[in-house]
């Protein structure tokens, strides 16, 4: 089966410093996932510009499927050496994820990649190999759903050195602590954060380095259709909800009379409203068994999008029991949403305005699945 593989980043300035001389570039493809952390040459402008130049290169080179030394000798011969330390411009860890699970690793003067199975820190085994004068590291993984791959920048093994740790945190305390933090409940981003606040309390909230993390979390990809609005066709009424009801995930439906059309080719399923859901601007969520989230259509959906639009979280809708919040969770809970949108006549509504209510429910649609998408998700939307 495909693997998913979900990420977290997280990064933290040197003190005194506006930027980060560290980069991360994530690239989720259909097949793969590439990423890129780089740990500019000191700290400040500089070092962000060439910390970004160098996760741009390799980035694009890797995509292009060039090899490693042709990956290496263009750095080599694009980004510059400190003329005073001669010091490599940039170091670099290169992760590539395959989604049936295996994962190639390259660091170039980079703490090794840390690989956590079952919360045990497993070793990874690597070979060496001279590259335009320069020590490479490659490993080739064997990833399990469970699995977590953490890739980190100096900042982190150096961390409380001349304090509690007199010569920093080290490999060993840090795979120590992500051990101990790594449950299965948490997410990449939580598991980056955590992993983040730790260092940032070792240095006693003034970095000596430029800190970064990026997490990736090895399970499989969760999906959610919604369907909303009639079909075009009636008599395709109890095929295309045959179709809706087979699809792997969470179900959720939108729109009174698509709840019905659903119900009724349930077998006469009983359909429950719950007013106790319902708030001044977002009708209530109803009940059908078989389906994980029933609500109402175009004010629902307009208010999910507002929702997305101003920022909402899953922490920020939390503890909300409306239908719009229930929506934007089950959105922002799984990484691929499908809408299917009816085009029928609702005959719900008899209004000589219906042709546009039509063309704003597609609109409201394609806007909630394009602010999806800013954040990572996989999103279509299909007409029926």
């Amino acid at each position: 089966m495909r693997l998913f593989y979900e990420w977290g980043t997280k990064q933290l300035e040197k003190h005194g410093e506006e930027l980060c001389g560290d980069n991360v570039a994530i690239a989720r493809h259909a097949d793969f996932v590439m990423l890129a952390l780089s740990d500019g040459l000191g700290s400040g402008v500089k070092a962000n510009i060439l910390s970004i130049l160098t996760t741009r290169i390799v980035i694009h080179l890797m995509e292009n499927e060039l090899p490693l030394s042709e990956v290496v000798e263009t750095l080599s011969k694009t980004l510059p050496v400190c003329e005073v330390r001669k010091l490599a411009y940039s170091t670099f860890a290169i992760g590539k994820f395959f989604s049936e699970g295996r994962a190639r690793v390259v660091e170039f003067d980079t703490p090794p990649v840390i690989l956590l199975r079952h919360r045990k820190s497993v070793p990874v085994p690597y070979e060496e190999r001279e590259i335009e004068g320069k020590t490479i590291r490659e490993s080739e993984l064997k990833l399990k759903t469970g699995d977590w791959v953490v890739f980190i920048s100096d900042g982190v093994v150096n961390a409380g050195i001349g304090g509690l740790y007199p010569l920093g945190w080290g490999l060993d305390q840090i795979a120590r602590f992500l051990e101990e933090h790594c449950h299965p409940d948490l997410s990449a981003q939580e598991l980056a954060d955590k992993l983040t606040q730790a260092v940032w309390d070792l240095y006693c909230g003034k970095p000596g380095d430029d800190v970064s993390v990026a997490v990736i979390k090895v399970r499989h990809k969760l999906t959610a259709t919604v369907f909303t609005g009639p079909p075009v066709d009636k008599s395709a009424d109890k095929a295309v909800v045959a179709s809706f009801t087979q699809r792997s995930g969470f179900l959720a439906v939108c729109g009174g009379t698509t709840a019905k059309i659903v119900a009724r080719y349930l077998g006469g399923k009983s359909l429950e409203v719950d007013l106790g859901t319902m708030k001044p601007d977002v009708p209530p969520l109803a009940r059908i068994e078989g389906v994980d989230l029933a609500t109402e259509g175009i004010l629902t959906l307009t208010r999910v999008n507002d929702l997305l639009h101003s920022g909402a979280s899953k922490d920020s809708v939390k503890f909300d029991t409306d239908g719009a919040s229930a929506l934007v969770r089950l959105c922002l809970d799984v990484d691929n949403i499908h809408f299917i949108v009816g085009l029928g006549v609702n005959p719900a509504h008899q209004n000589p305005d219906l042709p546009g209510q039509l063309a704003m429910k597609l609109a409201v649609v394609r806007e909630i699945a394009e602010e999806l998408r800013k954040r990572g998700k996989e999103v279509t939307v299909e007409t029926i």
